[in-house]
């Protein structure tokens, strides 16, 4: 136990004289526990006025050991005691903090006493009260309002972003923003070879994040689509200014990130999967199109017809459809004639005949273009290229169906939508069909040259 004694000291510099209090051979503040505090400092000091002071957690060193480290005792009789140095030195004397580029201003300012206590305290470093209420004080008091708080901050871990005292960083943070972003959310940047990364990424993550709080999942700025806005601006301009028809996703709340995802993919475009099983996440219900007209259960219709579009078992819905927005009905990628009917046009056709040969309908004989011929007659010819055609969908299912060639089982006729079953039936040479515009007819691809042709039957 260390050797306590009462010293009589010469003035000190007012001339005071003094009797204070000295520890000799105080025992380091680590080996010290609150049962021991009381015997290693002055017993006037520890027991008879100041107990209080003993019993914390956490003590500061000179209040534990040595009490004439910071005080200097006047007139014994009025019990009068004085600071050893002015109050925003006193610290500074044994406490030599680096003084970097940025200080947290009551450190800039010497009051430290407005985070820490000078004798002791319940909570680490001596801090006046719990860290999660202490920076508070001074700072934003809303965060924990907020609907979404980012975890150091609900804990009041401050300290694990931001210096207490001086950093050469804006903010006082401990280093970069997206480095200190990183030690915690590691796995964003947990690319593979040829994974393909938002370039914001490359960047602040406080671009996109609020650091405390935020009312938005994430502690986001906004939702998409307005927070895509703050730097895609143009490309959202482009998408939705002077279009025809815009995608709903992009305009309900969360917007671009129902199909992007927001910092990586192993897919062009930052797509969350690949298509149509991305499309389906949305698409597996009933709906309605932005004129209110429906729109089909596209996963229903798929899941229960075998026989797919191409584009579709290739996985390329955007094929055909712009995912954003365009000028033509159902946001097609180019033109395509709307109604059952329609003059023939190759200019209207433009869609189909991205992957299809345009000779298919501009042909009259079909030997080498089409199975779908009566002998060398081209039937695709006779029924689409004349002044009331027929479109593809008056046949053909563009999705799925369970026929060969994506034939229809009904179609839509009239404004009432009457439903005319198109009984097609295929045969090794050919095929036939009835339904309620025209008798059944029969088509064979083995008729020689000269045998009698199809007439086009219109209703």
């Amino acid at each position: 136990m260390a050797t306590i004694g009462l010293v009589r000291l010469p003035a000190w510099e007012a001339g005071i004289g003094a009797l204070i209090i000295l520890a000799l051979s105080p025992p380091a503040i680590g080996q010290l526990d609150p049962g021991d505090r009381k015997n290693a400092v002055s017993q006037t000091c520890a027991q008879e006025c100041h107990v209080d002071i003993w019993n914390r957690k956490v003590m500061h060193g000179p209040a534990a050991t040595n009490c004439s480290a910071c005080h200097l005792q006047g007139n014994p009789d009025d019990h009068n005691f004085f600071l050893v140095a002015k109050e925003d030195k006193l610290c500074q004397s044994c406490h030599d903090l680096p003084h970097k580029d940025k200080m947290h201003t009551p450190v800039r300012e010497g009051r430290c006493l407005e985070c820490h206590d000078p004798h002791g305290s319940d909570h680490a470093n001596a801090l006046l009260t719990d860290p999660v209420k202490l920076c508070i004080t001074c700072h934003r008091d809303d965060f924990n309002s907020a609907s979404f708080v980012h975890g150091p901050v609900a804990i009041g871990a401050c300290v694990l972003c931001h210096e207490a005292h001086s950093s050469p960083r804006d903010h006082l943070l401990r280093d970069e923003a997206r480095t200190l972003c990183l030690t915690c959310h590691d796995d964003v940047m947990d690319l593979k070879e040829g994974d393909h990364l938002h370039g914001a990424l490359n960047e602040d993550c406080t671009a996109c994040h609020d650091a405390h709080a935020s009312d938005h999942r994430y502690q986001l700025h906004a939702t998409a689509p307005e927070l895509c806005a703050t730097c895609h601006q143009d490309v959202m301009d482009a998408m939705t200014t002077d279009r025809a028809v815009v995608h709903g996703a992009i305009l309900e709340e969360g917007g671009c990130s129902t199909c992007h995802a927001p910092h990586s993919s192993s897919l062009p475009g930052l797509q969350k999967m690949t298509q149509p099983k991305l499309c389906l996440t949305c698409h597996n219900k009933d709906m309605n199109d932005h004129h209110g007209q429906p729109l089909q259960n596209m996963q229903e219709l798929l899941s229960t017809n075998a026989n797919h579009h191409g584009p579709i078992r290739e996985g390329l819905c955007t094929a055909c459809h712009d995912p954003h927005s365009g000028d033509h009905f159902r946001l097609l990628v180019e033109e395509y004639p709307q109604d059952f009917y329609a003059p023939f046009d190759i200019e209207q056709y433009k869609l189909c005949f991205r992957c299809h040969i345009p000779d298919l309908v501009q042909s009259p004989k079909g030997t080498g273009l089409t199975e779908f011929r009566n002998g060398e007659q081209n039937l695709h010819w006779v029924h689409v290229n004349q002044e009331k055609g027929r479109t593809c969908r008056a046949c053909h299912e563009v999705h799925a169906s369970s026929r060969p060639a994506h034939i229809r089982e009904s179609v839509p006729f009239g404004s009432s939508g009457w439903m005319l079953e198109i009984n097609f039936a295929q045969s090794d040479v050919g095929g036939s069909c009835a339904p309620a515009c025209h008798s059944a007819k029969t088509y064979d691809r083995t008729l020689l040259p000269g045998a009698p042709q199809l007439t086009p039957a219109i209703p």
